[in-house]
Order: structure tokens, then C-alpha cells, then sequence
């Protein structure tokens, strides 16, 4: 049972209107906002909605609206069945306050979900919420891997933690081992040398975008997940790792990154993994969507993480 207190810190999600025809069966008939529904319920949805951190770390606001946009697009999808996954849509955290107390109540809020038996959907916001859900994960299932799907590292070294030191804080907390870090589709133009370097040094899985090209991704995706195992996994997907032509409205674009076909293949992998503990996504950002070509992309991630890449 999840305390009061901190359902209390939880704004209901709007959900899209019905479809115009009768015979449609949308997701938002399917999900439920209650949260009296949680006993039943195999997946969570939480919201964070605050790009504070992406803000720190001088990069372009936005990602503040990512969970309602990435809502509108995911409500008028079509269930793949009604039977199976029961779904409950929670809301959007408190962001109210400094970017350190709203992590308190996010990695509150994941951690008590996870003991009750849930498989958490985590949208932001900012990557830095990668800090709060990973830890989250570590209070309930110490000995777990973590997936950083991302141009960037995100192991910055810094006083004050943002978008950019999400996997350096969980480390140097103890909060993750560096050999269960896989960071993958690291371009080495968004990384310092030194940080790659530093990386390495500590034992990080590197994984370039480059070598996974090289792939064709499906074997990649085939060895990285029979690596991982049956260690609970908190899968991190930064929709910056995205090329532009399939995701513009991001923190930070790119036109070299991985395909919409490329997401959804993770996402499916998440799934039949069978020990996803939090599918997170970050850094949509609707102020530089193209006919929400990126909040679709995100919201289908989301669809197959829970239904499969159908």
C-alpha cells in the first residue's frame, strides 16, 4: 500500500477526449487515474514535469510540458489488448521548490512503488531525474544494472547536480556500480575526452553510437540484454540519443543519432527482459516538436515497453 502522504503529493493526469467513433477503444478507456486501483495495477505512470536541471545545465528549457504532451499522443493510442497489463496513470509529481527536493519526493515516490511490486513508467522533465528513479531502484533492488540510452554520459562532475550528472551522482553515492552502467549511443562529440576517459577508467560500459551502427542494431540490442541477465534494470531512454529527422523537439538535437525503429526495439527489449524495475524517458521538448513527431515517438516507446513492439 502506497502512504497517503505521498499520493497526496500527486496531480491527476488530463487525459484527451473520446474518440468520435463508438467502436474506437482508446488507452485513456483503458487506464486508470484512481489510485484505489494500485493493488491490481502491473504498471505505474508518474510525471515530472521541470527541466531545473537541463536549466543548470545551460541547455534549452522545455522538457517542463514533456509529460502532458507525451500524454495527449499516448491516450489515443489503440491497446493491443484489454487483458493482461493493468495500468495506472498516477499524475504529475510536486515540482515545486529547489531541484533537490523535488527529487526527494520522485525517488519517494519510485522507491515505495517498487516495493509494492510495481513496474514504475517514468516521464520527465530533465535527465536528472535519472538520479532519483536509478535510486529508487537501488533501495528495493540493490544489485541492479542501469541503461543510459544518450549521446551524452551524463557523468559531469559538478557542485550542483543537473541534467548532465545524473550517473556520476549515483555513483559517487554508492548508489550504482560503475560495471553496471551501460551507456549507450555515446557520440564522442557531446563527451570531453576526459570524462570518457574517466569513465573507462572506473569501469563503465561505453557502447558508441558508432559501433552499434556498425551492428545494425538488432545484434547489439540481442548481446546487450543477454549481458544484462536477470539483474533488475532501470532503463534510462534520453530521447536526445534520437536523430532530429525522427525526434526535433529535444533538449539538444542531433541529426546523427538512433531511429524511431531503433526506440521501439529497446523498448520491446525492456519489456520481454522481464525485470525492467522503471522505464524512464527524458528530455522531450514540446517547444521544439514538429506535429508532436517526438511526443509520439516517446508516447510509442511507452506502448511498447507495455504492450511490445506490435
Amino acid at each position: 500500500m502506497i502512504h497517503t502522504d505521498l499520493l497526496s503529493l500527486l496531480t491527476p493526469p488530463e487525459m484527451p477526449g473520446p474518440s468520435h467513433d463508438d467502436n474506437d477503444i482508446l488507452l485513456r478507456d483503458v487506464v486508470s487515474t484512481s489510485p484505489d486501483d494500485l493493488n491490481a495495477a502491473t504498471h505505474v505512470i508518474i510525471g515530472c514535469p521541470q527541466d531545473q536541471g537541463v536549466a543548470r545545465n545551460h541547455g534549452r528549457p522545455g522538457a517542463a510540458q514533456a509529460p502532458a504532451a507525451i500524454r495527449q499522443m499516448f491516450y489515443k493510442l489503440k491497446p493491443a489488448t484489454t487483458e493482461g497489463n493493468t495500468i495506472v496513470d498516477l499524475g504529475d509529481m510536486d515540482v515545486s521548490g529547489e531541484l533537490e527536493a523535488i527529487h526527494d519526493r520522485q525517488q519517494a515516490m519510485v522507491t515505495a512503488l517498487l516495493a509494492a511490486g510495481k513496474t514504475v513508467i517514468s516521464l520527465g522533465g530533465g535527465n536528472d531525474i535519472s538520479l532519483p528513479d536509478a535510486s529508487g531502484v537501488h533501495a528495493v533492488y540493490p544489485e541492479y544494472a542501469a541503461i543510459n540510452m544518450d549521446a551524452h554520459l551524463d557523468m559531469r562532475i559538478s557542485d550542483r547536480r543537473h541534467s548532465g550528472t545524473p550517473y556520476r551522482n549515483l555513483i559517487d553515492a554508492g548508489a550504482l556500480l560503475p560495471d553496471h552502467l551501460y551507456e549507450v549511443g555515446i557520440q564522442t562529440w557531446a563527451n570531453a575526452p576526459h570524462y570518457l576517459d574517466d569513465a573507462r577508467a572506473m569501469g563503465v560500459n561505453i557502447h558508441p553510437l558508432t559501433a552499434i551502427h556498425a551492428q545494425r542494431g538488432t545484434p547489439f540490442f540481442t548481446d546487450l540484454f543477454t549481458r544484462l541477465g536477470t539483474a533488475p534494470l532501470f532503463a534510462g531512454l534520453d530521447m536526445d540519443s534520437v536523430r532530429a529527422s525522427d525526434a526535433p523537439g529535444v533538449s539538444a538535437s542531433c541529426p546523427v543519432g538512433f531511429s524511431a525503429r531503433d526506440i521501439l526495439e529497446f523498448a520491446d527489449r525492456c519489456r520481454t527482459q522481464g525485470n525492467t524495475a522503471v522505464f524512464e524517458i527524458t528530455e522531450v521538448n514540446p517547444n521544439f516538436d514538429i506535429d508532436g513527431r517526438t511526443a509520439r515517438l516517446a508516447a510509442l516507446a511507452v506502448y511498447a515497453f507495455i504492450y511490445g513492439n506490435q
